[in-house]
């Protein structure tokens, strides 16, 4: 006797729910037949105000309890054998898990994810407001997010995920909170509160790059609005109240293969810390404490010599009898030449 089994009924819901959601968003579901499947489901096509944006994804899409675990808030479903097929897809790549109680579905981007983890035999992923698929989200988030625009929230919505404990909610609620309300004062009283009260695994990196445009530095590049010299003067007061424990969670930041140079996050945490009042004084500080990594001395002594190269010999040799290669380096340049510019 023939059966229709469940399994069937569930996919189809879910394929069915995300033909709904893009094409009530105004974009274009293109579905592959399963005889063709080969680890795809679909390509999206967006279009807006009936236009092409000329960018297509490709989708595979997931539907039922099995793929969802309501106690973890996390989707996981099997790589299998597609892990290669997806890989060298010439498109994007997006994974979609629907689930049926919740009425709405979840997304992550499957080639990033099989960058990152290549070992993993299971794709797994936390479901939170930034990965949320559903009607309410094609068009201000998910949209955004696939051909790099800013998500599209309001300020309070903006802060309330600022707030968040997820680490994929807060950078979606700064990255709104910068690009659509730079100039709104509590805009930059939540960046600089995040940069001091959360953890440094806590913050993501961009948030230093974000706080650059204070003083700004030649690689810094506007999207949409800018801070108004009133807003720089108001983030400037905030910045001021930084001490040694701020300037050494900044210097912390920066990585030590690309250290400080032109297009680096150490550019940004060098122009922040450069623009500090009292900074010589911090800097010689962090320098000659042996309870401070000597990495983060390093660079310490390096925007020291930037400031004031002559005065900083001192401290770049005691930094080198203490075995520091870099500072020595350092030295040298500024005996050659009575300066030091790393974006020369």
């Amino acid at each position: 006797m023939s059966t229709y089994k469940q399994s069937a009924v569930t996919a189809k819901e879910g394929i069915n729910f995300v033909r709904g959601v893009v094409e009530s968003g105004g974009s274009l579901f293109l579905k592959i037949e399963q005889e063709n499947d080969l680890g795809i489901d679909a390509i999206l096509e967006f279009i807006e105000d009936e236009h092409p944006l000329n960018k297509q994804i490709a989708v595979q899409i997931k539907s039922g309890a099995s793929y969802y675990t309501h106690e973890a808030k996390e989707c996981a479903f099997p790589i299998g054998s597609h892990r290669t097929y997806w890989s060298r897809y010439l498109l994007p790549v997006f994974g979609l898990v629907y689930v049926p109680t919740l009425q709405t579905a979840y997304w992550l981007n499957i080639k990033l994810y099989l960058e990152a983890n290549p070992t993993a035999t299971v794709i797994r992923f936390p479901v939170t407001e930034a990965n949320k698929f559903n009607a309410a989200t094609f068009n201000n988030l998910f949209v955004p997010a696939v051909v790099g625009r800013t998500p599209v929230l309001g300020f309070e919505e903006a802060l309330t995920l600022a707030h968040s404990t997820e680490p994929s909610e807060i950078y979606l609620g700064l990255l709104v909170l910068f690009r659509r309300f730079p100039n709104k004062t509590a805009v930059w009283d939540e960046l600089v509160r995040t940069f001091i009260e959360r953890p440094t695994a806590e913050i993501p990196p961009v948030l230093l790059y974000w706080l650059a445009h204070i003083p700004g530095h030649g690689d810094i590049f506007y999207h949409g609005k800018s801070p108004s010299e009133t807003t720089r003067a108001y983030a400037r007061g905030l910045f001021a109240r930084f001490g040694v424990e701020q300037v050494i969670k900044l210097l912390s930041f920066i990585d030590p293969e690309e250290q400080i140079g032109r297009g680096t996050l150490g550019q940004s945490v060098e122009a922040i810390v450069s623009s500090l009042p009292n900074v010589v004084a911090m800097l010689r500080e962090i320098i000659r404490s042996h309870e401070v990594d000597i990495s983060i001395r390093e660079f310490a002594a390096l925007i020291l010599a930037m400031q004031d190269a002559l005065s900083a010999l001192a401290d770049l040799s005691a930094l080198e009898s203490e075995g520091s290669w870099y500072a020595g380096e350092i030295a040298h340049h500024v005996k050659e030449y009575g300066w030091i510019d790393p974006y020369a």
